[in-house]
């Protein structure tokens, strides 16, 4: 049981996946470390792993007694336990994936969509929306007479619970992990599981990764509504991708089936290293990460010219 002081400093992109993109030419001696660029250029700066990408407390969970629940925590360590194994033993060699591997795999992208610090504030700021709108009905409703406000509460069937609901929201709007990762997790690997798997493999290091490694894009939605369409893993044309290596890529999609299928290997073109690396850059929080110093333009999506 670990002590009520420990595991402050809390990874939202784990070190070990992170270990991946070490320079392979750091110096003997010397702490080995990646190299990381603000999304949108600029000078690399070098960084071990187990300094990059931590929050103080992200997953904890605070009781009303003051004590630390870690449950979030150490189930999160759970996942990222064995995954260099399965790039390095299974992975890098091309061999099939057995069944707990893959599942394991699975398991750990789907925590990773939900663990990032973007994930949280894109959920904080859609909670905060529907706590303020509950707020200001509260406010209005207490300059009401009784007798108003039964008729308001009928008219918006309002539950008789409404504290109960505005103390969830505030404690979800105040620590949103505690909310948002459980569900996340639940939610999306059944889907993720009956997923096709192909993992795009270069025989170069091409590949990187961000802040905010997995992505959900959906090539066949039209540019027009690209930006008000909402993702969901049982759109057809939707694909979840995630940088495992700077050699190799796991992209899941359909179809979808009731059954485990095995992962399959596909050595990919220049062309294609080169969108699965915009869409990784264009989907990041704020950083990027490589295994070598400099900064490729062609991580950016150029806008079109008019």
């Amino acid at each position: 049981m670990p002590k009520n002081g420990s595991h402050k400093s809390q990874h939202f992109v784990p070190k070990s996946y992170l270990s991946a993109w070490c320079d392979p030419n750091t110096p003997s001696g010397m702490q080995p470390y990646v190299w990381t660029f603000d999304r949108s250029g600029g000078s690399g700066r070098k960084r071990a792993p187990q300094n990059l990408f931590t929050e103080t407390d992200i997953y904890t969970i605070f009781m009303p007694d003051g004590s630390r629940d870690l449950r979030l925590e150490l189930e999160l360590s759970k996942l990222e336990k064995g995954l260099k194994t399965i790039v390095r033993d299974f992975v890098a060699q091309y061999r099939p994936l057995p069944h707990p591997q893959q599942s394991r795999l699975t398991a750990f992208i789907a925590a990773m969509h939900g663990r990032t610090l973007q994930a949280r504030d894109i959920q904080r700021t859609l909670w905060q929306d529907t706590l303020d709108l509950a707020e200001r009905e509260e406010r209005e409703l207490v300059t009401l007479s009784a007798s108003e406000q039964e008729r308001a509460a009928a008219a918006a069937d309002r539950p008789a619970n409404s504290q109960v609901k505005l103390g969830n929201l505030r404690r979800a709007v105040a620590s949103p992990m505690q909310f948002l990762l459980p569900g996340a997790i639940a939610e999306g690997l059944p889907l993720l599981s009956q997923m096709t798997i192909t993992i795009m493999c270069s025989d170069e290091p091409c590949f990187i990764t961000s802040d905010s490694p997995v992505t959900w894009f959906d090539p066949t939605v039209a540019r027009d509504n690209f930006l008000t369409h909402k993702s969901s893993l049982s759109d057809p044309g939707i694909e979840v991708a995630m940088p495992l290596s700077p050699r190799h890529t796991i992209m899941l999609h359909h179809p979808m089936t009731p059954f485990v299928k095995p992962a399959r290997y596909v050595r990919v073109s220049t062309a294609t290293i080169a969108a699965l690396n915009r869409r990784t850059a264009h989907y990041a929080d704020k950083a990027l990460v490589s295994w070598r110093d400099g900064f490729d333009p062609t991580w950016l999506i150029v806008p079109p010219t008019m």
